[in-house]
């Protein structure tokens, strides 16, 4: 019987590490899902009987991730920590596309990246050719995530 309350006091630490992460009582869930795969084993002698209870236990282990996965998507919104808000097509920062082409001087080292100043605003540079000091002319020639890919006037 102790296999059995083992095994429940493991799933219920695997159902609650998705709602307290941390890794900790899901590592400890396991354990104790394991100690009772041994436990129960060590309790009978029939090996038919303790490959029932570790497929049993798998199943178990399989439907508990697949409820509680389906339980956080289906909760309500102020119980839930899952987002149902549409996130298609957002975009966190970009690059400011119109100062392609444009000068700029190097505000701090570009160790590859840093800041560069244009027009009297900052920006987030890469430089192509890799370390540029401050005071540096730069022109940019594109941008990649938020950052403007910038070269030195020659």
């Amino acid at each position: 019987m102790s296999a059995f309350l083992l095994l429940a006091v493991g799933l219920l630490l695997i159902f609650l590490e998705f709602y307290i992460p941390g890794a900790i009582l899901g590592i400890i869930g396991s354990i104790l899902v394991l100690a009772s795969i041994f436990l129960f084993a060590s309790a009978t002698d029939s090996p038919l009987l303790t490959l029932v209870y570790i497929i049993g236990t798998g199943v178990c282990v399989v439907l508990l991730i697949k409820f509680t996965l389906w339980r956080i998507v289906h909760a309500k919104p102020e119980f839930s920590i899952y987002s149902n808000k549409d996130q298609k097509n957002y975009v966190a920062s970009t690059y400011d596309k119109s100062a392609i082409g444009k000068q700029g001087v190097v505000l701090s080292d570009l160790k590859p990246g840093g800041y560069i100043l244009i027009e009297g605003k900052q920006h987030q540079a890469i430089s192509l050719s890799g370390y540029l000091a401050k005071g540096i002319e730069v022109t940019v020639v594109s941008g990649d995530g938020e950052s403007l890919i910038v070269k030195q006037v020659k």
